[in-house]
């Protein structure tokens, strides 16, 4: 009974290991390709987020550019500095000219707020709004600017922080006749970057590894830290997917910094939730296979058991006699088909009367039980072993020649000398009597009438030569040859 209980347990393995292979498939070439392409276009979302930024950011410097020029290039305030460094004009009523102009400009442009006006040579003439911080004329080089560059962001006013434009004034006629210096706020720049959009992780701007602008809707000190070692030392981390993109009129580059956990939280809970689904749908699976199949499974192991009863001996275990008739008729029949070789195998214990008269009949049933055993350790697969009735046995040997089947003979001959059966009676040794028929090409119209009387007479050879020995015979279309083994005791 445990036997076919390990039976039933096979089966359901197959089935749990049949749809964990589904589940394994599903995972390799569905959901794994499926995850890893998900995971491609949303990291493509980044980069046109980036993107997206960038051409705000652009746009927003360009403006600025606009804005410097246009300071520069105003016709009349231009033509009042040739004039006044043509000496034909004082420096009082420049500025009496200049200032209430450029002032204007400032109402009419908010970011602006504060513009300084430079003769040549760099010398300032005058300033309307904020005043220039110390030192930035010379940093723009203004007598030797040529056009517009762009400095800081830096802070102007002791409080915030602005960015500056040092834009030549050229005249078509004269040349160089000049600069401007706008102050400008920078609070588009900040708008761009102070980006809190859920899961797009942090911009900034970045100049010579110099962290500039910094996205302040999002607090996240490990971003930054991760950037400036990256700045710093080349230094990347798993943990982040970083990008950027050169910004065009500066030496500016607009970084993203976005944390992977939580960039694929979204996706991979639904991810998640459709492996879940899965496992979950593939535990049902087998439960209710299991269900079906259980009661199949009963009633088929029932009907093998009961196959298993009605063919085999109830003492030995060994395959019944009846059962044998039927292999053997099968096994002639498929040998003459084929022309295979077929041969047979039948023994009994020698004495074995003396042992139950000697031990008790308890003592027999054990040496029985025991000979069954040392008879399947020795064959093959392929073979069947069976009583034959009493203490006479046969063993089929499919595909089997003459060589093979005596060399099984002994095999068998000699394991059987050897073994010591122990009893309650005490110990019993034995020998057995052999005979085999074969036929080595089985095209002859023999029955199996024939090749069991020819077997049973070869065993009685043996035992009428004194036992303990082998009597091999072949069929073949002549008639019998035989060759006999005599063996006593171990070879």
């Amino acid at each position: 009974m445990e036997r076919y209980q390990r039976d039933i347990g096979k089966i359901y393995i197959v089935v749990g290991l049949s749809c964990l292979l589904l589940t394994a498939s599903f995972y390799l070439f569905g959901f794994k390709p499926l995850s890893d392409k998900l995971r491609t276009e949303r990291t493509r979302e980044i980069v046109h987020f980036l993107d997206s930024r960038l051409w705000l950011l652009q746009e927003v410097i360009d403006k600025h550019y606009n804005l410097a020029q246009q300071s520069a290039s105003r016709t009349a305030i231009r033509k009042k500095q040739i004039a006044y460094l043509n000496g034909d004009v004082s420096r009082e009523e420049l500025v009496r000219f200049s200032a209430p102009k450029l002032a204007d400009a400032m109402k009419a442009n908010q970011e602006i707020v504060g513009i300084s006006r430079f003769d040549p040579e760099g010398n300032l003439l005058f300033t309307v709004g904020l005043p220039l911080p110390e030192g930035v004329a010379a940093s723009c080089g203004l007598a030797k600017l040529r056009e517009i560059s762009m400095i800081g962001p830096m802070r102007v006013d002791g409080t915030g922080r602005r960015v500056l434009y040092c834009s030549p004034i050229i005249d078509r006629d004269v040349g160089h006749v000049g600069a401007d210096i706008l102050i400008i706020d920078d609070s588009g720049i900040e708008r761009v970057v102070d980006v809190a959009q859920e899961g797009m992780g942090n911009f900034a701007i970045v100049h010579q590894k110099q962290i500039l602008y910094w996205s302040r809707g999002l607090n996240d000190t490990t971003a930054r830290r991760v950037l400036e070692e990256y700045l710093q030392q080349g230094r990347d981390n798993q943990d982040y997917i970083l990008d950027f993109r050169s910004v065009e009129g500066s030496d500016w580059h607009l970084y993203t910094l976005v944390n992977k956990q939580r960039f694929f939280s979204g996706m991979n809970r639904q991810l998640l939730i459709l492996l879940s689904v899965v496992l979950m749908v593939s535990v049902f699976v087998i439960a209710l296979t299991v269900l079906v199949l259980r009661p199949v499974i009963r009633v088929l192991l029932q009907e093998k058991q009961l196959f298993e009863l009605a063919h085999r001996d109830g003492l030995t275990g060994l395959y019944n006699h009846a059962y044998m008739q039927e292999f053997l008729d099968r096994e002639i029949e498929r040998a003459q088909r084929h022309s295979h070789p077929l041969s047979v195998l039948m023994f009994d214990i020698d004495h074995f009367k003396k042992v139950n008269d000697t031990y008790g009949h308890q003592a027999g049933d054990t040496c029985l039980k025991q000979i069954s055993q040392v008879i399947l350790q020795t064959i093959r697969k392929i073979d069947l072993a069976a009583r034959y009735g009493g203490e006479e046995f046969m063993v089929i040997l499919p595909e089997t020649g003459s060589d093979g089947a005596l060399i099984l003979a002994e095999r068998l001959r000699s394991a059987v000398a050897q073994e010591v059966v122990s009893t309650a009676a005490g110990k019993i040794s034995m020998t057995i009597s052999v005979g085999i028929v074969t036929c080595n090409a089985c095209t002859e119209c023999y029955d199996k009438q024939q090749l069991v009387s020819t077997v049973d007479k070869a065993m009685y050879e043996s035992k009428y030569a004194g036992r303990d020995q082998i009597t091999a015979v072949s069929l073949n279309a002549s008639g019998l040859t035989g060759s006999k083994l005599n063996r006593v005791g171990p070879a």
